[in-house]
């Protein structure tokens, strides 16, 4: 595997990311809390995208009016149906497509309880979003519960807002320490594969048409299944050429096509297929490149080895 790592915690610029944690009790003192940004946001031109379970969003509505219609309303549930890193990785796209580039993107991303969805979500997610975010132009704003304040909040917001004012938390702890401290569940057993082949350099064209001929499969029309070639290309090669030179695809039919790269080698990458690597690097872009082509990528790698895995879903499009 790519051994390129893109490393950095994030620095808040004027120009750059400002991430603030909401604590709130209800929610209509959270709507009052948030009235202020979203009208200033709207007034601007900026686009407001908000994830709020239906209370807070039924009181956000009520204080707002009229000016509701204009705020992009997201299911929670949609949203966080897909592992934090993916959810970081797709604010980062609706940031950098905003229609009107010159304008904030606001987003309101409420910490809140889920099926499936632990407290280390909330904690890899924001960790990634000041790795995913650092330079774009994006206000996050994420509600959460006052007795959850310490370790959801604290940990990797460098402000509060509180009363209408932002508050600073003091130092952050280093987004790397805080995925290394709640890493990922173990990638889950799929099952039998519906078809499998060694990777190396020879059979590289052999491994694209397998995938080619395996997406219609599982829905995929011609431009589902070119993205899923190509970044399956990506992760296989990086596996010839960067890791043991040697690795094991596997693909699966589930909710789409899931493809899957495993090697021997270790991949030390905290937040792989996050960021883009700068032009002058020379690594890391088979993973960016994987990312930005599939719905979800995801990365285990320990001492017995690293699996990549990448789904693609029929009519969707990353992002």
């Amino acid at each position: 595997m790519d051994q390129g790592a893109v490393q950095g915690a994030a620095r808040p610029r004027p120009d750059g990311m400002v991430h603030e944690g909401v604590p709130y009790r209800e929610p209509a003192l959270l709507a009052r809390e948030l009235q202020v940004p979203v009208d200033e946001a709207l007034r601007d031109g900026g686009r407001v995208v908000a994830v709020l379970d239906g209370p807070n969003r039924a009181a956000l509505e009520s204080v707002l009016g009229p000016a509701a219609a204009d705020v992009e309303w997201c299911d929670p549930t949609e949203v966080h149906r897909v592992p934090a890193f993916t959810v970081a990785s797709r604010w980062a796209r609706l940031t950098r497509r905003n229609p009107r580039p010159e304008a904030r993107t606001t987003v309101i991303a409420q910490h809140l309880e889920l099926p499936g969805v632990g407290q280390a979500h909330w904690i890899r997610l924001d960790a990634a979003l000041n790795v995913a975010l650092a330079d774009l132009p994006v206000t996050m704003l994420c509600p959460c519960r006052d007795d959850d304040l310490d370790l959801l909040l604290r940990a990797s917001h460098p402000a509060l807002r509180v009363d209408g004012r932002s508050l600073p938390t003091g130092p952050q702890r280093d987004p790397g320490e805080l995925v290394a401290a709640y890493p990922p569940p173990p990638p889950p057993d799929l099952g039998p594969p519906l078809a499998e082949l060694t990777v190396t350099l020879d059979t590289l064209p052999a491994a694209r048409r397998l995938v080619a001929e395996t997406a219609p499969v599982a829905g995929l029309d011609r431009e589902r299944t070119a993205d899923l070639v190509l970044a399956v290309n990506e992760i296989a090669t990086n596996s010839v050429e960067h890791g043991p030179g040697h690795g094991r695809l596997r693909l699966w039919a589930r909710d789409g096509l899931v493809a899957e790269v495993h090697d021997v080698g270790r991949m030390a990458v905290p937040f792989p297929g996050i960021v883009a690597p700068p032009a002058e690097g020379a690594r890391g872009r088979g993973l960016w490149l994987a990312s930005e082509l599939s719905d979800v990528l995801q990365v285990w790698s320990d001492d017995s080895g690293t699996t990549v895995r990448l789904l693609v879903e029929p009519g969707r499009g990353a992002g």
